[in-house]
């Protein structure tokens, strides 16, 4: 199913003097952040502070998009009709919604009171109409700890989801390997959720790893190759890519 947004990106109205090979979040407009052979969903959140551009780059290479709640206002700004909105609506004006139900967007309202957020809610939704990834538009963290939280370990409980703002992705390894391209961003955090051993290279700092709950010892770990690999031997990690330089820590 596709949504009324034009996917192509040739199709995309993109703003005067933004050349075609501009990093957006990190990622070179060419190249796509979803595996091929892959139904891929993306997921709008409230507050999601990603730009215009950059999130109809996201859009055009979705196969399922899915406001859920006050993203549905930040799709309505942007010209996005998803093919699902979800929610309690608590946080979206009610004339967008009503806009949505006149363009026939399927609507699922979900109780104020409930046992998951409406997040949560949108991921299962997701999978339940066969997507295969899911990339989840959020905002810069800088909001409620408890949200800040609550969407991270989302990722631990959910396959194949990938957590996306205009500064950084993370995502949460339990097994297998990972590969990232320095073009995308230079530093990399790995955060072990449990007793882990990692191998990484093309760091400035490689080698194996032995890291538990609490270490810091790989933080802002610096890419120095064009591409590095982080391979999980045991345990689970997040990984958290910083696509913008800043002086924090």
């Amino acid at each position: 199913m596709k949504s009324l947004v034009l996917r192509e990106r040739k199709n995309l109205k993109l703003q005067e003097n933004v050349s075609l090979n501009k990093l957006v979040l990190g990622l070179p407009l060419g190249r796509p952040i979803y595996l091929e052979g892959k139904m891929k969903g993306l997921i709008i959140l409230p507050y999601t502070t990603i730009d215009k551009i950059s999130l109809l780059k996201l859009v055009s290479e979705a196969d399922y998009i899915i406001g859920v709640d006050g993203g549905c206002g930040v799709t309505y700004e942007n010209k996005i009709t998803p093919d699902l909105i979800i929610g309690d609506f608590d946080s979206l004006n009610i004339n967008i919604l009503e806009y949505y139900r006149d363009q026939k967007t399927e609507i699922i309202t979900l109780e104020e009171e409930k046992d998951i957020t409406d997040g949560e809610a949108g991921i299962i939704e997701g999978f339940k109409r066969g997507c295969t990834e899911l990339l989840i538009c959020a905002p810069s963290y800088y909001l409620e700890t408890d949200h800040i939280l609550g969407n991270i370990f989302l990722l631990s409980k959910y396959k194949n989801c990938t957590i996306i703002n205009e500064n950084e992705m993370i995502k949460i390894l339990k097994a297998g390997n990972m590969i990232l391209n320095r073009a995308d961003g230079l530093k990399v955090s790995i955060i072990p959720l449990m007793k882990s051993e990692v191998k990484i290279s093309g760091f400035k700092y490689d080698g194996i790893f032995n890291i538990d709950v609490g270490d810091s010892l790989t933080l802002r770990n610096e890419i120095v190759e064009k591409t590095v690999e982080i391979a999980l031997i045991n345990g689970e990690i997040l990984i958290i890519q910083r696509f913008k330089s800043d002086s924090m820590i």
